[in-house]
């Protein structure tokens, strides 16, 4: 049994299950070109090896010990001889939350792995998730899992530069939004590396903004990213950026002899520059400058071979920008020939995992052969030694962007605070002079504001009295009406009694001569007092209306007068309020300028903090050539 590897640029299943068969397969690593989807590989395949996980990715172009694959499929098996036990993870959801999706894939391998010592000597792992989703973050997580002690390699599934749709396959599945992460029981040694061939310059900046989230660069030293890249990169300006100036210029950050890179892809709207991978604010980076790819690829093979017996396989991920290099300068073939003497395939990249998420590299894995005798594995040591300079390089490179973050940070706080304060100062001044003159305002209104509102009530008072005095009128007009009501009757009887009278002295003759006289009188007075009451009592009704008309009005003006009064009551509560509302917000004041006067202590503090946080980053480094000065004399004894 061995590592056996096939490929294929047009379908033809029967052809790759007969390349790759053997006794007892575990595993069976593929990657595909995302247009064989309608293939189903992932199910012929699986349904040929049941027994076997059956992990793979989509790819821009393939490896093989056979030939570079411009479109098709490679693939890869691992037997029983290779590998002892598999744990696989498969989670969905990568694009929207991909810390998620990662830790719950941790949580689960964990949880498959509990009764097992880990250790990066015996254990492997590979990971592969959509090319489409914020990596970094995935990365991230697996790194920093204190209980996952072994490295996990792998790539971000790609598809042909459409940028639309990637995919990952575990068993009989393919997901265009998926991660899965797989633990590898290894009965062979291995070795593992990341390899960058462009070289780092004289030309050092700082990131000052960024946008993590999606990827891009705001500002360079204070300034708009693009154009500053642009000058650095010999551009006259932004509009000057293309593909080309992209892959020939990435950006890098350095540690030892180590080179995590940064590439940009487009300018952004606004000055912005955007990258494969996000870079965080703080990061110092330098300007890398191509070196070359096949030598790179030689020392690469060379250097696994110092850490293993033997080669009997590889995996290689390599990134799409080193792939197009390879095609712009006719260097596939030569690429693929320096790996072909050993079984291998591999693919092209929209991101290479090992420990962190890297771009414009190659990360590869190599199996080794079991050793010839019985003895332990001389290379055991070095390896792991490897191992944790391998994670310690990526664990400063995430403290030293961390460290560089907290200096920009603080240094952009100590140069902002001053003049914040001074205008925040003056504005306090400013906004004290005005509610003192506000609060005076407010008092002398106040103080109208009372008068007013006593005015009301010397008003109501009066209204009060003169709808007294309006009911009392009413009530008498009222009585005169009564009275002349009676005086109407008596008229009225006095009219009926000379009447009758003046008929009794008709009877009587020249008797009665003397008492008819009288008896007009009578008449006469009766209606001469009956048309002077009609008159009076027309007069009255007259008066009655008015009076009540009056009323009326008054009962309008009085209900005016409630709601203006209302209205003052009112606003006097409301000034009361926002006289204290200013007394308070003056108090606060009072308070602020107890705490500028505190402002200078603060500036020492974040004096010391500055100085603090470049000693760490000194720390680092030095700590880092110590330590790689332990590992090549451990490598050499």
């Amino acid at each position: 049994m061995a590592v056996k590897t096939t490929s294929r640029q047009t379908f033809d299943i029967e052809g790759i299950i007969r390349e790759i068969d053997q006794r007892d397969i575990k595993v069976i690593v593929y990657f595909f070109s995302i247009d064989w989807e309608k293939y189903n590989p992932q199910k012929a395949l699986k349904k040929a090896f049941p027994l076997a996980l059956c992990v793979g990715a989509s790819m821009i172009g393939g490896w093989s010990t056979k030939m570079s694959v411009t479109t098709g499929i490679t693939v890869m098996s691992l037997s029983s001889a290779e590998v002892e036990d598999v744990f696989v993870s498969f989670h969905e959801g990568v694009k929207h939350d991909p810390v998620k999706a990662a830790r719950a894939a941790i949580s689960e391998l964990k949880s498959k792995t509990n009764r097992h010592a880990l250790n990066p000597n015996d254990y492997l792992g590979l990971i592969f998730f959509d090319g489409l989703c914020l990596g970094e973050v995935i990365m991230k997580e697996f790194s920093m899992e204190k209980s996952l002690n072994l490295p996990f390699i792998g790539g971000a599934a790609a598809d042909e530069l459409n940028f639309t749709k990637t995919m990952v396959g575990v068993n009989d599945r393919l997901s265009g939004d998926g991660l899965v992460a797989v633990i590898l029981k290894m009965r062979i040694p291995f070795f593992f590396n990341h390899y960058v061939h462009y070289l780092p310059s004289d030309t050092v900046f700082t990131v000052t903004k960024s946008e993590i989230a999606k990827r891009i660069v705001w500002e360079i030293e204070g300034k708009p990213a693009a154009d500053y890249y642009a000058h650095a990169a010999g551009v006259p300006d932004a509009a000057g950026l293309n593909a080309e100036i992209f892959t020939q210029n990435p950006l890098g950050v350095k540690i030892g002899d180590s080179i995590y890179v940064r590439s940009p892809n487009a300018v952004i709207e606004g000055g912005g520059l955007g990258f494969y991978c996000y870079i965080e604010a703080g990061t110092r980076v330098c300007l890398l400058r191509r070196g070359d790819i096949i030598a790179d690829a030689r020392n690469a093979l060379r250097n696994a071979g110092a850490f293993l017996p033997g080669i009997q396989g590889i995996l290689l991920f390599n990134c799409v920008l080193r792939y197009l290099e390879l095609k712009e300068t006719h260097k596939t073939d030569a690429f693929n020939s320096v790996f072909g003497a050993y079984p291998f395939i591999g693919f092209n990249t929209y991101g290479e995992e090992l420990f962190t998420h890297h771009n414009q590299t190659l990360t590869a894995v190599f199996f080794g052969t079991p050793s010839v005798s019985e003895e332990a594995d001389p290379y055991k040591t070095k390896r792991l030694f490897h191992y944790v300079d391998s994670k310690l390089r990526s664990l400063i490179f995430e403290i030293i962007s961390r460290s560089e973050l907290l200096n920009v940070t603080i240094s952009y706080l100590h140069q902002s605070f001053e003049p914040i304060s001074d205008h925040m100062k003056q504005s306090a001044g400013s906004f004290n002079k005005s509610t003192v003159e506000l609060l005076s305002s407010f008092t002398r209104n106040y103080g109208d504001i009372e008068s007013i509102d006593s005015g009301f009530r010397l008003i109501t008072k009066e209204f009060g009295d003169s709808f007294s005095l309006t009911e009392t009128l009413r009530e008498t007009a009222r009585k005169v009406s009564e009275n002349l009501s009676a005086i109407n009757n008596v008229t009225e009887i006095t009219n009926v009694l000379g009447i009758n009278a003046a008929i009794e002295a008709a009877r009587a003759g020249s008797s009665g001569k003397g008492f008819t006289v009288v008896a007009s009188e009578i008449r006469k007075h009766a209606l001469t007092t009956k048309n002077a009451v009609e008159t009076i009592s027309k007069n009255i009704i007259v008066l009655i209306n008015t009076i009540n008309e009056l009323s009326k009005k008054m009962d309008s003006i009085k209900t005016e007068a409630d709601q203006a009064k209302q209205t003052v009551d009112n606003l006097v509560e409301t000034n009361k309020h926002e006289i204290s509302l200013i007394n308070s917000v003056n108090e606060n004041i009072s308070t602020l300028d107890t705490s500028f006067k505190k402002y200078e202590g603060i500036k020492e503090t974040l004096d010391r903090m500055i100085h603090q946080s470049n000693i760490s980053k000194e720390d680092i480094e030095k700590m880092l050539i110590v330590y790689q000065d332990n590992v090549r004399k451990t490598g050499q004894t």
